[in-house]
C-alpha cells in the first residue's frame, strides 16, 4: 500500500487512500497509529464517510463514538449507540463485519465488494485503522468507506474480499477494553 499511497493521482481519486494518507502520514509502518493521528479538520470533507468505534470485548459490545453523515443509515444516530443498532445491510453494518479482525489481527483492513445496500445494490470500499494510544492496546478503530450504485448493464456478484491488509504485529499483552453488560 506505501506504493499505493506514493503513485501520484491515487490518494486524491480514492477514499480509503486519502484517509489512510491523512492518518499515517503517508507511510505505513510498525507503529499503530493513534486517535490523536484521526483529525476530522485535516481529513475535511471525507469525514462525513468516517465513523470511530471504541472497541471492547466482547465485540458486540464496542460502540460508536462518532459516525459520519454519509455512513449513518436513514434518520438513525449512531453516535454513542452500541455497534449491534446499525444494520448490517448498510455499508457501515457491512464494513462492521470485519471490525473483530482488524482488532484481533492488529491489522489495517482495506475491504472491497459488492453488496445491497437498503435495497440497492452498489460496489464498495473500506477501510479500517485500528488505533492505539500506547502501540499495543487497540482503543479504537476508524473507518473510512464508500460506496456507488451499479450502473446499467454492470453486473456484481455478490460478496466482499480483502484487497490488502497491513499487521502491526502481535504484542504479548494486546488487550481492549472490557465492556460491561450480557
Amino acid at each position: 500500500m506505501n506504493e499505493l499511497l506514493q503513485r501520484s493521482g491515487l490518494e486524491d481519486r480514492r477514499l480509503v487512500s486519502r484517509v489512510l494518507h491523512r492518518v499515517t502520514g503517508g507511510t505505513v509502518g510498525c507503529h499503530v497509529p493513534r486517535l490523536n493521528d484521526v483529525d476530522p479538520w485535516f481529513i475535511g470533507d471525507d469525514w462525513a464517510n468516517c465513523a470511530l468505534v471504541r472497541v471492547r470485548r466482547p465485540c458486540r459490545h464496542s460502540e460508536f463514538m462518532v459516525v459520519g453523515d454519509n455512513l449513518s443509515p436513514p434518520e438513525t444516530v449512531l453516535d454513542g449507540e452500541p455497534i449491534w443498532k446499525c444494520p448490517a445491510t448498510t455499508l457501515l453494518g457491512l464494513t462492521l463485519a470485519y471490525l473483530e479482525q482488524a482488532m484481533e489481527q492488529r491489522s489495517l483492513l482495506l475491504i472491497e465488494g459488492a453488496a445491497i445496500d437498503l435495497y440497492e445494490p452498489i460496489l464498495y470500499r473500506s477501510l479500517m485503522v485500528p488505533l492505539s494510544e500506547n502501540d499495543i492496546d487497540i482503543g479504537v478503530v476508524l473507518i473510512a468507506a464508500n460506496s456507488r450504485r451499479v450502473g446499467d448493464g454492470e453486473h456484481a456478484s455478490p460478496g466482499a474480499r480483502l484487497v490488502w491488509t497491513h499487521s502491526f504485529g502481535s504484542v504479548r499483552s494486546s488487550t481492549v477494553t472490557k465492556g460491561a453488560g450480557v
